[in-house]
């Protein structure tokens, strides 16, 4: 498991982005996990190309075997994405990404976007009275799942053809987003992250 080796994250220097994740008052009640995945979500927005650098490359000297065709086009990604607005973090979505986070993990069921009532993200998203577009990633981690680690493998999208995970992380439609990390009774980590466009 990637998460075996320890990972030197790099300090979180941002006070823009300290500033904002700070207002978003819900996020109080988040775990420090899911804190620490909101800021480098948002620093991720914010500040692509830095992103790579400061986080990616880190991971990389880590985890070597990430190198490959995802990391090149990731590369080419970041270094030429413009800044995006850092997302808002929405009660709606926060509940609905814990919720099944927990729901999953709760019940030793397998990574998905199906909870064990059979709703798929669709259902679930409607159900929390959302609407307009919206998305869903998930990320399965051995041990307690490093956040940042968790956000460098969504962003590589290794054996995901449509670079899904990527596209909803730097879509600048989205502006809304929940985030929920639970932990299974082995000790593993399942997170999901929600989107949403803006709901006004």
């Amino acid at each position: 498991m990637l998460s075996d080796t320890k990972i030197p994250e790099p300090e979180k220097t941002d006070k823009q982005v300290q500033e904002w994740n700070r207002n978003q008052l819900i996020g109080k009640n988040n775990s420090t996990q899911e804190q620490d995945f909101f800021y480098w979500v948002n620093f991720s927005r914010r500040n692509p190309s830095e992103f790579y650098d400061k986080a990616v490359k880190e991971i990389i000297k880590t985890y070597p075997q990430l190198k490959g065709k995802n990391l090149e086009t990731l590369e080419s990604d970041l270094k030429n994405s413009a800044s995006l607005p850092m997302f808002n973090l929405s009660t709606y979505l926060n509940l609905m990404a814990q919720s099944h986070s927990k729901d999953i993990t709760s019940n030793n069921a397998s990574p998905s976007h199906i909870s064990t009532n059979g709703d798929g993200f669709i259902e679930r998203f409607k159900k929390a009275g959302l609407r307009n577009c919206g998305g869903e990633n998930i990320s399965f981690s051995g041990g307690d799942g490093n956040a940042l680690l968790m956000l460098v493998l969504l962003y590589l999208d290794i054996n995901v053809p449509d670079l899904g995970h990527r596209k909803a992380l730097l879509n600048p439609l989205f502006t809304d987003t929940g985030i929920g990390i639970s932990i299974y009774k082995n000790g593993n980590t399942f997170l999901v992250e929600d989107f949403s466009c803006s709901q006004k």
